[in-house]
């Protein structure tokens, strides 16, 4: 029997179990936290955490290693998570929406000063490590320095008294939202009004692993059939025979043709072009935009920009083709992908956000804008 003691506790243990209670305070001592006993069977590894602390245990060669640490604050949103799962209990716990203010000032610090101050911001809240490596690396690779025109606007804002820094993480960018949007320069074939005389919605899925039906084969079925307008949000295109079948619909059957690309991605569709010896020439009645994420801006200033993941196509604003899949051949040949097909009202909520895409979408060098002299799709509006 070895009987060890830390101040407030008794601790009791043998091969078999352990027995860790509140000792009772002597005489000018702190009282012990009022905890129950802890019975423990297995004595070679113990890790308890309490309601305000943490003790861990460590017994290795015959030695023993006991620490207590009480808390000061309570545990990050998210290790408080994994310790509810960790640790059996049987009330049930309402699952939490709110924000996570620790993963901000963790990713804030990530940032400004890197990895080290983004462990040390993980310490401090007592929150878990909640990026993967592949999303540092991303946030590092992709962080930007507050621009010069952002610099401006602070300075502005601090001439009042106010904390200059603490105002650039706001939502409100008079530079990007007090611009006018890019028009629709083919026009749009359909009012947002006009999604109810369609009838219901219809939805059809489709599956890589149904060799009876091919997703390409249908997306190109559907490029052919077009007879007014296709708007493109793709994350990747580099596909030859896609880009011929969108080609030969604006040249042969003027359809008009919007192609949103995520910017990451662009240089794909800038190679092929190179390739294939295709310019802004050959691209009549063709609009080629790039398009980003959303925005990560931290109180300082420094920011970064996440990628396009959706990715759909619609025909004729009456049917559209979304899924996991991109323009290009590995999607097609051996990736598992899958594909949905709207037709009807269902179409109105792809044409809303290809709107709005569109509006925060900016030229690619070397794609000019259309002629003003291009005839455009007649609006309904």
């Amino acid at each position: 029997m070895l009987i060890c003691a830390v101040p407030g506790w008794a601790c009791r243990m043998s091969v078999a179990h352990m027995t860790l209670a509140p000792s009772s305070p002597t005489e000018g001592s702190a009282a012990a936290p009022c905890l129950p006993t802890l019975y423990v069977r297995d004595a070679r590894h113990l890790h308890v955490a309490l309601a305000d602390g943490a003790l861990g245990m460590n017994v290795q060669s015959g030695s023993l290693s006991l620490g207590f640490y009480l808390r000061s604050k309570l545990l990050g949103k998210v290790r408080r998570r994994v310790q509810e799962m960790r640790y059996t209990s049987s009330t049930s716990t309402k699952i939490d929406l709110s924000h996570n203010e620790s993963a901000r000032l963790a990713t804030d610090a990530l940032l400004d000063r890197g990895l080290g101050a983004y462990r040390e911001a993980l310490t401090l809240e007592a929150e878990v490590d909640f990026l993967s490596q592949e999303e540092k690396d991303y946030i590092m690779r992709n962080v930007k320095n507050p621009s010069s025109s952002g610099s401006e606007l602070e300075e502005e804002q601090g001439q009042d008294g106010s904390d200059a820094v603490s105002q650039t993480s706001v939502t409100y960018f008079p530079v990007d939202s007090e611009s006018d949007p890019p028009e629709l320069e083919y026009g749009w074939p359909a009012s947002e009004w006009s999604y109810h005389l369609q009838g219901m919605p219809t939805v059809e899925v489709f599956l890589q692993s149904d060799r009876t039906v091919s997703v390409r084969d249908l997306l190109r079925e559907g490029i052919s059939k077009a007879t007014s307008v296709l708007a493109i949000v793709m994350d990747t295109f580099s596909d030859v025979e896609i880009f011929c079948d969108i080609l030969e619909a604006t040249r042969k059957r003027n359809v008009s043709v919007y192609l949103l690309l995520d910017d990451a991605n662009l240089h794909l569709f800038m190679e092929m072009c190179a390739n294939l010896q295709i310019g802004s020439s050959h691209l009549t009645r063709m609009s080629v935009r790039s398009v980003c994420g959303d925005t990560y801006c931290a109180k300082s200033g420094r920011k970064f920009t996440g990628q396009v993941k959706e990715k759909f196509v619609i025909i004729d604003c009456t049917q559209v083709l979304a899924g996991s899949f991109s323009f290009a051949w590995l999607s097609w040949q051996v990736h598992r992908d899958l594909a949905v097909l709207f037709k009807g009202s269902g179409v109105k909520a792809f044409d809303l956000e290809f709107r709005q895409l569109y509006a925060s979408s900016k030229p690619v060098p070397g794609f000019p804008p259309p002629s003003p002299s291009c005839p455009s799709v007649q609006l309904t509006d």
